[in-house]
């Protein structure tokens, strides 16, 4: 069960290691309750009376981020080894024969997990993080302009898989969130130019000019190595928006100023996200 459950995870040794210990916390409570308390004093009443006051800051436990494994793990496995029923008996070898045995079997999943998926969380992240800066290069490359609510949809998934992996991380895994979300900040700028390099309120040479500024662009996501010097798209994007914004134009054309200044800001903001992996 503790293998079929975790071993999708992304780090499944540390989930399963938080169940277990979970397991183990629920196993005095279990033998205080079913062992000692319900056979000295039987009945509903008393069941209720000892289970509820355990099971109710279980309950909110889990709704914390926190705690929710090992309070999950607690509240399942605290009711498998109290086994209520109607009469309930001292009976403590059956109980830590049980208690053992499932004690036991979560020690071998995670074995299995140490020995056959030895986890490395930043070679899924960094799989991930190439993933979006493809998809932003295909967005500034591909004819076809994708939708927006598309490009968020994915962008979003691929956060939502990042988070789990680098949340615990320190500085380095704020930066990785944080350069994640500032690529759905430039896909969205990106898509914008697309939009407006296809409209005809725009003089064609800054249309030629947006389309040029986007295969740079596209240029540096895929080639650019983490360390190197940055190259002139992000030059060229100030540049542009500083001499579009000094010419007084139309509301469209300001609106693609303040999307290349957005681009060129998220970039500088986090290098290292926008840079390809040596890998």
């Amino acid at each position: 069960v503790v293998s079929s459950l975790f071993a999708a995870r992304p780090d499944p040794v540390q989930v399963a290691w938080g169940f277990f210990k979970g397991t183990l916390l629920a196993l005095p409570f279990a033998f205080l309750v079913g062992q000692i308390a319900l056979p000295a004093l039987p009945g509903f009443g008393w069941f209720m009376l000892f289970v509820v006051p355990i099971l109710v800051p279980t309950a909110l436990a889990m709704a914390n981020p926190r705690y929710v494994g090992v309070a999950t793990a607690f509240a399942i496995n605290f009711l498998a080894f109290l086994s209520p029923h109607q009469a309930m008996t001292y009976d403590p070898g059956p109980f830590f024969a049980g208690s053992a045995s499932i004690l036991v079997g979560i020690l071998l999943a995670i074995g299995v997990f140490i020995v056959v998926l030895p986890a490395d969380p930043w070679l899924a992240a960094n799989r991930i993080v190439r993933a979006m800066r493809e998809d932003l290069a295909r967005l500034c490359l591909h004819e076809r302009v994708p939708r927006r609510s598309a490009f968020e949809s994915l962008a979003y998934d691929r956060i939502n898989q990042l988070m789990p992996l680098v949340q615990n991380a320190g500085q380095k895994g704020d930066a990785v969130l944080g350069g994640g979300v500032a690529a759905v900040t430039v896909g969205l700028e990106v898509l914008r130019l697309r939009d407006a390099s296809q409209s005809h309120a725009i003089p064609s040479e800054t249309a030629l000019s947006i389309a040029n500024f986007l295969r740079g662009l596209a240029r540096e996501l895929l080639f650019r190595a983490p360390g190197d010097p940055q190259t002139s798209t992000v030059t060229v994007a100030r540049q542009y928006a500083a001499s579009i914004a000094q010419r007084n134009g139309t509301g469209e054309l300001l609106q693609i100023a303040a999307s290349l200044r957005i681009i060129a800001a998220a970039m500088e903001d986090f290098p290292d996200f926008f840079a390809r992996d040596r890998g």
